[in-house]
């Protein structure tokens, strides 16, 4: 990620439909996300500006340029791959990606729907190790994702490969790991409170409030513990549309910190790694979380 304020916007010459010819497959702040079919080829995931963005409409359209630039400068099997990005005759942006089938927050959701109980270990383990793979990537690229949680995670052929994606608030990392502030630029974690570390919801205003790229580490691992239980992590609201705005008007006080599991999981000999790993990530003191590159040391796979 260079030292430039404004994305620069890439174009390209590929067609789209209108929107209400386009299935719906995603949503998200400002924008929608549609299934792009393809004759004879890969569909693609197109994530469009909203109509009704109203007056915020050059906040997402930013958050978007952003979300292209990024994607673009990045190539990884963990990452959602880029495949172009548009502008509408109306004047509306369009990114175009790889598709996935379906979203880790919603067949979280089924899975609790169904009574089915926590996560095996072998498919929380699958989907820790994929998205330390992705971060470990990314932030060696000095890149901080911002926004880790179920949500912009996603799951393809059934747990074969693990997916990252949403970079449209991701900021600009130093090599020691440490937020960039680009001059002239007010660079600021935006996240989703629910998954956000202590740091990040203290504020920069707040002394020894250092945003780093263990930011990623703690949300990653309130992933761990949304897979193992089923639920919002820090949160009073259950699987509701709120989450979809990253807004919610019921959030318990617990922002912040590391959630507790039940008995039943936290003394199972069969999850004993993956909570341990949970506990590492979470730690309030963010120097004490491992880095991507020592959680996959940590899951035998560096």
């Amino acid at each position: 990620m260079d030292d430039n304020c404004t994305p620069k916007i890439l174009r390209s010459t590929a067609k789209l439909p209108e929107t209400p010819a386009l299935e719906r497959i995603g949503y998200g702040t400002g924008v929608g996300v549609f299934n792009l079919q393809r004759e004879d080829l890969s569909p693609w995931a197109a994530k469009i500006i909203s109509r009704n963005a109203g007056r915020d409409r050059k906040q997402y359209s930013n958050r978007l340029q952003l979300e292209a630039k990024v994607l673009s400068s990045l190539n990884h099997p963990n990452i959602i791959g880029y495949r172009a990005f548009v502008k509408r005759p109306d004047g509306r942006e369009v990114l175009l990606m790889e598709q996935c089938e379906q979203s880790l927050i919603d067949l979280i959701e089924m899975r609790k729907e169904e009574n089915l109980g926590p996560y095996p270990v072998e498919y929380i383990t699958k989907v820790a190790v994929d998205i330390a793979k992705a971060l470990e990537y990314l932030h060696s690229s000095l890149v901080l994702h911002g926004d880790i949680k179920s949500g912009n995670i996603l799951v393809k052929n059934n747990f074969e490969i693990i997916k990252l994606c949403d970079f449209g608030v991701s900021l600009p990392l130093k090599s020691d790991g440490t937020l960039h502030k680009i001059k002239g630029c007010k660079a600021f974690y935006i996240g989703t409170p629910c998954w956000s570390a202590p740091e990040v919801l203290k504020g920069e205003e707040c002394l020894g409030a250092i945003i780093t790229s263990k930011a990623d580490i703690f949300s990653y691992g309130l992933v761990l513990w949304e897979m193992m239980t089923l639920s919002f992590p820090n949160s009073s609201t259950a699987m509701d549309e709120s989450y979809y705005t990253g807004i919610s008007d019921d959030l318990d006080a617990h922002l912040g910190e590391r959630p507790p599991l039940p008995d039943s999981l936290a003394n199972d000999p069969r999850y004993r790694q993956i909570v341990e790993l949970f506990n590492m990530c979470t730690m309030q003191d963010y120097k004490k979380r491992p880095s991507a590159k020592q959680i996959l040391k940590f899951m035998g796979t560096y």
